[in-house]
């Protein structure tokens, strides 16, 4: 039920109004800020989050991030995204 609620909150906190959208930092910046040091590339990263369905994955990782240097909603929701767009298989 919990990974559900975060799910949700993930997705609203992605579908912002426009001009919230335009003061939302960029997925690729914020994980070059805050996660760029340790994991030059999400390939790695990404193992362990690649067989989950899209909303466990981003669920899993909303919880993960705010403890490991993103606790901004806002940073956190672009790097999911972010992730989502360009480090995911379709």
């Amino acid at each position: 039920m919990r990974r559900i609620a975060l799910a949700l909150a993930l997705a609203a906190s992605l579908s912002a109004s426009p001009q919230a959208a335009a003061q939302a930092p960029d997925g690729a910046s914020a994980y070059a800020e805050a996660c760029a040091s340790c994991h030059r590339t999400p390939a790695r990263f990404m193992r362990r989050y690649l067989d989950m369905a899209p909303a466990q994955r981003q669920a899993e990782l909303d919880r993960f991030l705010p403890g490991h240097y993103a606790p901004d909603a806002a940073k956190r929701g672009a790097i999911i995204a972010w992730l989502e767009a360009n480090h995911t298989r379709r």
